[in-house]
């Protein structure tokens, strides 16, 4: 049985759900689409067979996620689950921005100034940087494919919501690598030299904002914020 915080608190009941270890990350492992069991364990090294069954178990019977109903289907997010999106998404910004503010090093820091991640936590983080680049007016299906692995990105109502594979007809289509998207997102790279290690094709104003999204985000601004007060201090 999961522990409990026996306190009457919205925010300890929410915990009572989400508060286990592993369970946020398979949530997040979950936003870029379907997994079957072995795949959500290869993407979560260090959880054992058992205790990856249990956590599942625990959010499908809290109505997170919704268990497979064959051999061959994967676990997916529920309505529910779905609605967590936004609330992960502000917890990775506010991680990102702690770890940069603490000079210290650390395995998280190390993390945000690594070239060597995994294609699904670079789409993710496309997805949370397009949170800083608000488009007005602007939809579009757009395709991502970084180190030859596709998703494909919606974006609707100043939301971009990313998915793997690229199975949905597309307007716009971005290929490029881990190394030149994640020293785009930290402003290592301008936008002509992150251009030029990219190949681009389809409707201009969608690429422009793709761009956007990785190169010239207002996150930038904010996560520097601290340190430049701390130095000018």
């Amino acid at each position: 049985m999961a522990r409990r915080y026996n306190q009457d608190c919205i925010l300890a009941h929410a915990l009572d759900i989400l508060g286990e270890r592993w369970t946020l990350l398979i949530l997040r492992d979950l936003f870029l689409g379907p997994r079957r069991f072995g795949d959500l364990q290869a993407g979560l090294p260090g959880i054992g067979a058992n205790l990856l069954s249990k956590r599942l178990k625990e959010l499908d019977e809290a109505g997170i996620i919704d268990a497979p109903t064959d051999a061959r289907g994967g676990y997916r997010l529920s309505q529910m689950g779905e609605a967590l999106r936004p609330a992960i998404r502000q917890l990775m910004s506010w991680s990102i921005q702690y770890f940069k503010t603490h000079p210290d090093p650390s395995p998280a820091r190390d993390c945000i100034y690594s070239d060597d991640l995994q294609p699904d936590s670079v789409a993710l983080a496309l997805e949370l940087f397009a949170n800083y680049c608000a488009a007005p007016g602007l939809s579009y299906v757009a395709h991502v494919v970084i180190d030859d692995y596709p998703y494909t990105l919606y974006y609707m109502n100043n939301e971009m919501i990313a998915r793997r594979g690229a199975d949905a007809p597309a307007a716009a289509k971005l290929s490029t690598d881990v190394e030149t998207m994640m020293k785009a997102y930290r402003g290592e790279l301008t936008l002509a030299e992150a251009k030029q290690r990219m190949t681009l094709s389809g409707d201009e104003k969608i690429l422009d904002h793709l761009l956007a999204c990785a190169v010239h985000h207002e996150w930038h601004d904010k996560a520097d914020a601290v340190p430049a007060i701390q130095a000018a201090g």
